[in-house]
Order: C-alpha cells, then sequence, then structure tokens
C-alpha cells in the first residue's frame, strides 16, 4: 500500500464546507468547493468509518473539475486509495497523472514504484525510485528523506532478487546521504555477508564501529564471530529498536487444572523449511496423556506430505496466518494454554508482538534462533548442557531449560531421496570430495582462508559448494585464486530440491561444518546419509551445535576446538593419513534417544511452570 498526503490548513471545518443543508445530498458544486485540505479531511473521515466507496467517489467527484489547483496531490491520494483496495491498473493511472502535472513527485514516483512491484514489474519499480534519484539534479526542491525511501527500495528489491552488489551500492549511497538509518545499515551488512564481501565491516561516513556492531541484526551476528557478549548486545539493541510494542500480560492471574497440560507451538515453518524438517518425530513423540498439543500456524503452504504429517502432529490445529498478533493471543488465551513454546526466536518471519502479550502461563523459545532472543518475554530457552554450558548462561536473556542429549533433534532415516553421481556434479571421480552446502552467509574470511589451507596442503581434495548468488561466488572464486587455489578445486552446484540434495550427500567424502554458525537441520542430514561431519565448538551456543549432535552421537573424535585443529584433522582425512573417525560408543537409535530427549523436556517444563505459579 502507498502513503497519502496530508496538508495541514486554519480553514473552517471540513464536513461544515461541504454539507450546507442538513437534508441535501452534497451537489458536484459542494465537493468543487472544497479547499485540498478540507477534501483530504472528509476523506479521511470515510476512511476511518470504513466507508472506502464514498471516499473514492468524493476523490472522483473533486477531480471532475478543471485544472484545478493543486490537482496532482489529490491523484496522489486517489492512487493510494485505489492502491489500497486492490485496484491497481486504476492506481496506477492516478500516479501517471499525478507526475503528468509534476514530473519531479518524488513521493508519486515512489507509491508508483511499489504498485509496480505488486503488479511483478520490478524493472518499471526500479525505473520509477531511479526517477526520484535523478530529480536531485533537476528539482530545487528534492527532498532528502525521498531519496533515501527511494534508494531502500532498490536496495530492498535487488536484495530479493539477489543481486547483491547492485542492493549494497543503493543502501550506500542512502546511508552517505543520512547515515542516521539503523534497519538500512542492518541490511547492508548482512547483505554483504551474503555476497562474501570481506571484511564486512567498512568505513562509511558518519557511522562508527559502535554504531555498525549495535545496527547489525542478531542473525548476522551469529555468523560473524565468536563471541557471547556480541550477539547479547546485538540481540538487545535489535528488540529495542525493533519492537517498540508495549508488554502486556493477558494470562495475568490465570491458572487452569487442565488434565493434561496444553502445549502451544507457535511458528511459520512448519512445512519443508530448516525447522520444519526436524520437528514431527519430535512432535510425535510428546507424551499425549500428559500433554495436549496447540499449533498456531502461520507457515507457506507448501502442500507437501511433510507438511500434513507436521499438522496431524498437532491435537488442534489454528491457521492464524491473517490474524493480528493481538487477536492469535487472545485465541490462545481462549485456548487457555500452560506452555507456549516460539519457534522462531529472532528469526525471518518472526512474531515477537504475540509473546509480549504473555498469553501463555510459561512462555520460551527452541530451536529456530540458536542465541539469546533478549525478549523479556520469554521465561526460557531450550538447550543443553553441552550447547549452553554454565558460563555461557550469564549472556542469555532467558533461561536454559536443558534437555537430555542434544537440543536438536534428529529424525529417523529416510529413503525419499534423489540418487545422483559424481558426473552428473562435475566432480571429479577419484578425488576426495569435502562438501559444506549451508547458507553462504555462514562462510566468514577465517573460515574459508582456512578452507583454502587444507586444499592448498591436500592436493587430491576438492570442495563442493553451493551456488547460491553470483556475486558470492565470483568473490569466493577471486578469494581462493588470491590464495593460489586454482578454480577446478571449486565446485558450485545451484540450489537444488531437497531430495536432490540429500541424494548429493551420498557423494561426499568428508562434510565440513561451518564456523561459529555450526549446522543445524543440515547436520542431521549428514549423518543419515552416512557421512562424517567435522566441526568446531567455540564459546557460543550456535558455534557448539555441531560439537552438542556429535558427541550425543558417539562421534567425539570429529569435534575440534579451534580452526587451526579443524584445519589439521581435515589435512590428515583428506590425505589418508587418518581414517575417519568410527563412534567410540555405538550411536544410540534415534527413536529411543529422541524419545528421552523429549521426556527430559516434558518434565523441565512441568517444574518450570510449577516454580512460576509458585511464585505468583
Amino acid at each position: 500500500m502507498g502513503n497519502t498526503l496530508k496538508i495541514q490548513t486554519r480553514s473552517q471545518p471540513a464536513q461544515a464546507a461541504l454539507v450546507r443543508k442538513p437534508d441535501a445530498a452534497p451537489t458536484a458544486d459542494d465537493f468543487f468547493a472544497l479547499t485540498v485540505p478540507q477534501l483530504f479531511a472528509i476523506v479521511e473521515g470515510f476512511q476511518r468509518d470504513g466507508k472506502q466507496e464514498h471516499a473514492l467517489a468524493a476523490y472522483q467527484t473533486w477531480l471532475k473539475q478543471p485544472e484545478a489547483a493543486l490537482r496532482q496531490y489529490v491523484l496522489f491520494n486517489l492512487g493510494a486509495l485505489l492502491q489500497s483496495m486492490g485496484r491497481l491498473q486504476d492506481g496506477k493511472l492516478a500516479y501517471q497523472e499525478a507526475l503528468e502535472i509534476d514530473r519531479h513527485f518524488s513521493k508519486a514516483s515512489i507509491n508508483l514504484g511499489l504498485l509496480y512491484e505488486r503488479l511483478g514489474e520490478d524493472q518499471l519499480a526500479f525505473r520509477c525510485w531511479s526517477d526520484v534519484i535523478a530529480s536531485q539534479h533537476l528539482d530545487p526542491k528534492w527532498d532528502p528523506l525521498d531519496g533515501t525511501a527511494a534508494l531502500n527500495h532498490i536496495g530492498r528489491l535487488q536484495e530479493q532478487h539477489k543481486k547483491y552488489a547492485l542492493a549494497e551500492s543503493a543502501l550506500e549511497h542512502s546511508l552517505r546521504i543520512n547515515p542516521n538509518q539503523p534497519a538500512v545499515i542492518q541490511h547492508w551488512v548482512h547483505i554483504r555477508q551474503k555476497a562474501c564481501r570481506w571484511p564486512v565491516y567498512k568505513d562509511l561516513p558518519g557511522i562508527s564501529a559502535n554504531q555498525m556492531l549495535m545496527c547489525t541484526s542478531p542473525l548476522a551476528q551469529l555468523a560473524m564471530d565468536d563471541d557471547p557478549v556480541k550477539q547479547l548486545l546485538t540481540a538487545s539493541s535489535f528488540v529495542e529498536r525493533t519492537y517498540s510494542f508495549k508488554q502486556e500480560h493477558l494470562s495475568k492471574g490465570r491458572r487452569y487444572n487442565h488434565q493434561r497440560l496444553r502445549l502451544g507451538y507457535v511458528s511459520g515453518d512448519l512445512c519443508v523449511h530448516a525447522v520444519g524438517l526436524l520437528l514431527a518425530e519430535f512432535l510425535e513423540a510428546h507424551d499425549r496423556s500428559k500433554f495436549m498439543l496447540y499449533g498456531y500456524d502461520y507457515s507457506v503452504e507448501d502442500h507437501t506430505a511433510h507438511r500434513a504429517r507436521l499438522r496431524a502432529a498437532f491435537e488442534v490445529f489454528r491457521s492464524v496466518a491473517p490474524l493480528s498478533d493481538r487477536d492469535i493471543a487472545t485465541l490462545i488465551v481462549e485456548d487457555e494454554i500452560d506452555i507456549l513454546i516460539d519457534l522462531h526466536g529472532l528469526s525471518s518471519g518472526a512474531r515477537p508482538g504475540i509473546f509480549a502479550l504473555n498469553p501463555g502461563l510459561l512462555q520460551g523459545t527452541y530451536l529456530g534462533f540458536i542465541g539469546t532472543t533478549g525478549m523479556p518475554w520469554l521465561d526460557f530457552v531450550v538447550s543443553d548442557r553441552h550447547a549452553l554450558p554454565d558460563e555461557l548462561v550469564p549472556y542469555f536473556a532467558e533461561k536454559p531449560l536443558y534437555l537430555e542429549g542434544s537440543f536438536i533433534p534428529l529424525t529417523d532415516q529416510r529413503q525419499d531421496f534423489n540418487p545422483s553421481t559424481r558426473q552428473e556434479n562435475g566432480l571429479p571421480e577419484k578425488a576426495f570430495v569435502m562438501a559444506s552446502f549451508g547458507n553462504v552467509y555462514k562462510i566468514n574470511e577465517p573460515l574459508f582462508s582456512t578452507w583454502m589451507d587444507i586444499l592448498q596442503a591436500a592436493p587430491g581434495a576438492v570442495l563442493w559448494l553451493v551456488d547460491d548468488n553470483a556475486t558470492a561466488t565470483a568473490n569466493l572464486r577471486q578469494f581462493a585464486y588470491s590464495r593460489g587455489v586454482g578454480s577446478e578445486r571449486l565446485i558450485f552446484t545451484p540450489r537444488v530440491t531437497h531430495q536432490t540434495y540429500r541424494g548429493n550427500l551420498r557423494l561426499v567424502d568428508l562434510f565440513l561444518d561451518t564456523f561459529p554458525y555450526n549446522c543445524g537441520s543440515t547436520t542431521n542430514d549428514v549423518l543419515e546419509a552416512g557421512v562424517p561431519l567435522l566441526t568446531c565448538q567455540g564459546r557460543t551456543m550456535v558455534s557448539r551445535m555441531g560439537a552438542s549432535i556429535l558427541r550425543n552421537q558417539g562421534r567425539d573424535a570429529l569435534v575440534t576446538s579451534s580452526l587451526a585443529e579443524y584445519k589439521a584433522l581435515a589435512i590428515q582425512l583428506a590425505n589418508g593419513e587418518q581414517t575417519i573417525p568410527l563412534p567410540a560408543a555405538p550411536a544410540p537409535v534415534r527413536a529411543p534417544a529422541r524419545q528421552h530427549m523429549v521426556r527430559s523436556l516434558e518434565a523441565g517444563l512441568v517444574a518450570m511452570l510449577q516454580h512460576k505459579l509458585a511464585q505468583r
């Protein structure tokens, strides 16, 4: 939806100017007599009362008068109204007519660009926003706020297209006009991560190193460096500047005496998603004699068998995507939920406004974000004692709820993969194939430098990576070249379906975990494929995730504690100087181990709920 204009005036009240005879309907002449501010006030009243058609008629009637002053502003507001009503073609005509009157009407160009974006005509959207920027040199009344808005839209949409060099350029231009834009700094930093532009931080006019750190998103910080203090700082800063809603307590004073505790999960990832792929067996393992599961779902409907299985795991499944945060929270209170678990944290798609209303008696976070959320309305974070040892607890806003075993739920063995060959993927038949298929922003300069050292010391090895975007792939190849590693040693594969990816894993000799942002769901797939995974553990929960899984599987020998150890072991394995370490003890059968883990979760939830209620 586009923005509308308001014009301040001290003229007579709008309704009085329009309705001179109480019993007479206003005529066209009555509308013609209105000043533009009076017209806007009348329309605003119609819209406030939900009378969109009346508002539309008011604009259209007023515009019938020829050559009225300020006509372009009325056309602009008409375009915004039509846009909000879904009448995009009519809205486009209104904006275009406004621009015919004033070709430097930047706000009309910005809204027209947003409309083109909704129509799927992104190149026309870019052209509209570029016109706004060009007006800087043509219009003496050019507004820098319009310029930064246009540049930010260009950056946002280019980021969606994975045109990261263009996105970075647009946002950097915006920050040079106005450096006081925390959200823009946040996106600029993460775009550089996704483009593998190192070092990620660089000097920008008017932005201090402290501001750049504090504006880094919590997700980006997980992959930036292995520092729990910075993770807490960026999470707290993000929550403070992004979530301005006031905390309320809808469940205050409530106690329920359910025969079975009502356990609610809130998620937008109950589908074929990294989180959703880990959840089916986990949810099914809950003890239904003691817990009744509620799902509050706003996921994209992917119509897969996996999503159907996830839906079936809940006794009550609520599709809440169209509802507001308050409506969802009210529904949760009406459902008398004892314990509410957020499966997003600070990851994309999070809806913290639900939890800020405190609809659950006890609230916590699990799996979606492997770090502190900094959210004061969450009581606990689900983890295990290896991933979140005592020395890391001070850097979490939430209390730890410890599970037995690893906090990452492993799935049962599946056979739904597409078999593949090395030849089909451009892999040398006799090479030692190392791979890393995680998100590209998890690759940082120290890690990639370590990988290049491994390739230089292991001439028979190649590294298989995901070709996520052209900018990152080019930058990684250039970095490898600067380190003396030939392009034939790096094999890039486009993103494929989940079944094809799982088949490709079976062609790998050694999977290289990322650091400090370890793999989670990917590690489950790697182990399921029977492929050894080499990890490096650090000082943060996210950098200890791989070790948490491997130690629980008896694969301690593949856990290292520094990149130097990681490199040395990888070189030995690639050169055949050491065989792939076998588990020190047989890995636990997944189903019983998972059931034990879920029982420990349930016991922890009951104890925490009882403790919280006792404190009231």
